[in-house]
Parts: C-alpha cells; structure tokens; sequence
C-alpha cells in the first residue's frame, strides 16, 4: 500500500465534508437553511437544462431517480419548483423552477463563486484542469 496515494478516498470524503459545511453555512447566511447542499445540483440542473423529466434530471445530476425525487419534492413543498405532467408522455413529469426558485440563482452562484475560490485558492488553472480530469476518469471508472 502506498499511504501518499492510497489515501483517495479519505481525502476526497473530507474535501466533500468540507465544501458541505461551507455551503450549508452560506445557505444559512442567506436564511436558506431548510436547502441542503445537494438541492444546490437540483437546482443548478433545472437552471442549465430548462424543465427535464425526473429521469433525465436524474441523468444530469448523476443520482438514482428515487433520490432525485425526494430532492424535487422538497424543493416542490418549499415553492421552488414545479412537477408538469409531460404533454408527450403522460406517465412523466417535466420540473420547472417557480419565479422563486429562479430568484435563488443570483445567491447560489454567489456561494458556487466563493466556494470554488476557496476549493481552489492559488492552485494554477492548469493543476485546476488536471485534478478535474483526473477526478472525472476515477468517477467514469465506476
């Protein structure tokens, strides 16, 4: 074994433990406490890919589509989102952002701004790109 670079996935859990603790604390700041970090993907999905099913928000976000509709539900309860019957296909469901979820896009590109300053620090672009890359062909590999 060697401990420099076996120790992945205790180092990637604290970097995610981490970046948790800063989003939930800036959420809290902007008095979003009832969001958790993972609506943060729901969220920045719905605002990138327009109303997607449940299944293709599932696919973006890289989540099981239970969990995926638990996430909805919540932000559905707490005004943020709507559930659409699909006009093509009446079996599924299109997710749209209300007026307020839609407003909440300014603060959550605030906080993706800070931490990505903060996960970064003086880290050149071209180590930034490499861990990337190395982070999305371990991800792949699964």
């Amino acid at each position: 074994m060697d401990f420099e670079t076996d120790i992945i996935i205790s180092l990637i859990s604290r970097v995610r433990d981490k970046a948790n603790r800063f989003i939930m604390t800036e959420l809290s700041r902007h008095g979003l406490d009832e969001l958790a970090p993972v609506h943060g993907d729901i969220l920045v999905a719905l605002y990138q890919h327009g109303d997607p099913t449940m299944k293709e928000l599932a696919q973006i976000v890289d989540r099981k589509k239970s969990t995926v509709t638990t996430l909805v539900d919540k932000l559905i309860r707490l005004g943020y989102a709507d559930k659409i019957q699909d006009a093509e296909d009446m079996r599924s469901y299109r997710i749209s952002l209300t007026e307020e979820g839609k407003a909440l896009k300014p603060i959550l590109l605030q906080i993706a701004d800070r931490l990505i300053e903060k996960v970064y620090k003086d880290m050149p672009r071209d180590e930034r790109r490499q861990l990337v890359k190395s982070l999305n062909k371990i991800n792949n590999g699964w």
